[in-house]
C-alpha cells in the first residue's frame, strides 16, 4: 500500500493518523516552514530568540502540526531550539486559545494548509 500523498493529509487532517498515517520527518519540515511562511514569517523567526506574541503563536502552531504527526515533545523543542516543556506548553496553551479565539483558530487552519 502506498502512503498518502500530501492532499489526503490536507483533506482528512487528523483523521489519517487513524490508521497510522504520518509524515515522515522531512515532509513534516517541509509542510511547517510553508506553514511558517504562509502566515508571514520566516523560519528563523521560529528558531530565534525573540517573543513577541506574532512569533510565539507561529511556534505553537508548529509545536501543535508536528504533535499531530506523532513527533515527541524533545524532537519539536530541538527542531525550534526550545526545550521539551516548551513544545508541551505551546502544543497545550494553542488548543486552548483556539477554543476561544477565532482569530488564532483561523491563522492554524491557513497555517496547515501551506
Amino acid at each position: 500500500m502506498n502512503p498518502p500523498n500530501e492532499s489526503f493529509y490536507l483533506a482528512v487532517g487528523n483523521l489519517a493518523h487513524e490508521d497510522g498515517f504520518y509524515m515522515n520527518r522531512e515532509e513534516a519540515l517541509e509542510r511547517v516552514q510553508r506553514g511558517v511562511t504562509r502566515i508571514g514569517l520566516q523560519w528563523a523567526d521560529i528558531i530565534g530568540p525573540v517573543r513577541h506574541r506574532p512569533f510565539v503563536d507561529a511556534r505553537k502552531m508548529v509545536s501543535l502540526f508536528l504533535r499531530e504527526q506523532g513527533w515527541t515533545f524533545k524532537q519539536i523543542g530541538k527542531v525550534m531550539n526550545r526545550d521539551h516543556a516548551t513544545a508541551m506548553h505551546h502544543t497545550r496553551t494553542l488548543s486552548h486559545l483556539m477554543e476561544y479565539e477565532g482569530k488564532t483558530r483561523l491563522k492554524y487552519q491557513e497555517f496547515c494548509s501551506a
